[in-house]
């Protein structure tokens, strides 16, 4: 869930400063950021210049502007992803908001019928409850790391596997599958690599099979993601779009979810096995560790049994996912499970990302900009399952290159207004389609560079970049085409 800053710099090669930490040696590129200024001023100079062709009010103008710039700077990354999505709220804040900045307020109220921002608003996507839901999230991987519930979990559910290495790669990827649909697949993949690490040593570098097994990690990691709402940001985004008669419970979720990652999952294994084949007989396992019994890890090992058969049965006792979300985090911090320091190593660059995107999104509907650009185009010569199609496939070809999180900031909002539009009949419940573009994010992994835990894998140094662009890309298309095929069986019904 978290977005690798170095994901362009080899692991090996990462700088670190003299107490071992990396150091962000992301330079602040003034081409970069001349680029995207132009462009921005540009495109906020159209609606002003051709007001018959771009119909925009001048909030909608300066919201325009600021999607635009936004989408540049996550696409060109000029700056840290996570400060693009604070400079986004606070442009929000200052230029098209009831908080902006005295002459431009003046201008904006004297405008007939001109409806500016609520700057609270704007700064409510910090405590949106998709951040919660992701806060309590990650208390769950806090904990659980902490008191050795998932190596402990890991080493139960691997062992009856055996020796043999393919069933070896099928139960890592089965265990790191089910990791990453409650814990970040970047901390999944860290734990899994470790465990493993021991194995990829024994393993000759002559046998192919080291490929496969080093692979299983990462598209495990990302492909198990899917099956919850909490798996990986894209679909806590779109989740965060579903609510009135469109609301998507966490079961309703896992319904579809859950299934195909098994599916994926299932075909992976098979598509590993067939490219890179074992030589080896026998791979031995030994996992070191015990499960606590103080109190504590009990405690936690209940907390966590807990959460996820309340997301589960949401419908039985009427708590929504994200109210259940803080009871964990209510409960580990009350008793000392989660302490301060704890709480510094969440993923806060993750929630900034995710609010960022939260406020731009929340900004493109507000103000009707997002229904207005949804109706610009001419949807006639497309079927609806068609649109959602080319979505999906432009947020896959997106995340390859760019954090999944910023694709999904970027795609969702207009999607959620492309398929509202009455000159579209898809056939198929808006919660469905958006289900599909989420799930489509999270298959891009093509590349090394495409998500965290590809970068992991690539880092071990045994992965060449051929391998992972053919079987990534292999896996991926499979998997996009599996979505799409089960979002068509879904329209038929």
């Amino acid at each position: 869930m978290s977005f690798h800053i170095f994901k362009n710099i080899p692991h090996s090669s990462i700088p670190k400063d003299k107490d071992g930490k990396t150091i962000d040696v992301r330079e602040f590129n003034i081409f970069k950021i001349l680029l995207i200024v132009f462009i921005t001023l540009v495109s906020y100079s159209l609606p002003v210049i051709f007001p018959q062709t771009f119909p925009f009010t001048p909030v909608q103008n300066i919201t325009m502007a600021i999607f635009i710039a936004a989408a540049l700077m996550w696409i060109l990354e000029p700056m840290p992803v996570y400060a693009t999505s604070l400079a986004i709220i606070g442009s929000l804040c200052l230029f098209a908001s009831d908080g902006a900045i005295t002459p431009i307020k003046n201008y904006l109220k004297s405008v007939d019928g001109e409806h500016l921002l609520s700057y609270k608003s704007v700064f409510n996507s910090f405590s949106s409850p998709v951040i919660i839901l992701f806060l309590g999230g990650f208390a769950l991987a806090i904990a659980s790391t902490k008191y050795k519930l998932d190596i402990n979990l890991a080493r139960v559910l691997l062992k009856p596997f055996g020796k043999k290495p393919s069933m070896v790669m099928l139960g890592v990827m089965c265990v790191t599958g089910f990791f990453a649909m409650f814990m970040s697949n970047t901390a999944t993949t860290v734990m899994m690599l470790a465990m493993m690490a021991p194995v990829f040593a024994s393993v000759s570098n002559e046998d192919k099979g080291i490929k496969a097994l080093i692979l299983s990690v990462p598209f495990a990691a990302n492909i198990g993601g899917i099956a919850t709402p909490v798996g990986t940001p894209p679909n806590a985004i779109a989740l965060g779009f579903l609510h009135g008669e469109h609301a998507v419970s966490f079961m309703k979720w896992m319904l579809i979810g859950f299934p195909l990652a098994a599916l994926c999952i299932f075909l992976t294994w098979i598509l590993l096995r067939m490219l890179f084949p074992f030589q080896s007989r026998e791979i031995t396992l030994d996992i070191k560790s015990r499960f606590n019994t103080d109190w504590r890890s009990i405690f936690v090992y209940i907390c966590f049994a807990a959460t996820i058969l309340l997301w589960m049965t949401e419908k039985l006792h009427g708590v929504n996912s994200y109210i259940v979300a803080i009871l964990p985090l209510i409960a580990f911090t009350c008793t000392g499970i989660i302490k301060a320091p704890d709480i510094k190593t969440m993923n806060w660059d993750v929630i900034w990302l995710i609010a960022g995107g939260i406020a731009i999104g929340n900004a493109l509907e507000n103000t009707g900009l997002a229904v207005k650009l949804a109706n610009m185009i001419d949807y006639s010569n497309f079927s609806g399952i068609m649109i959602i199609g080319i979505i999906g496939l432009t947020g896959w070809v997106l995340s390859n290159f760019i954090s999944n999180t910023a694709a999904a900031n970027l795609l969702i909002p207009i999607a959620v207004a492309v398929l509202s539009s009455p000159s579209i009949t898809t056939g198929i419940d808006i919660s469905y389609s958006l289900i599909f573009i989420a799930l489509t994010l999270s298959f891009a992994m093509t590349l090394p560079i495409s998500t965290p835990p590809n970068a992991l894998a690539y880092a071990t140094g045994k992965i060449e970049n051929k391998d992972m662009i053919k079987a990534g890309g292999i896996t991926s298309v499979m998997c996009m085409v599996l979505s799409f095929i089960l979002l068509f069986i879904i329209s038929k019904i």
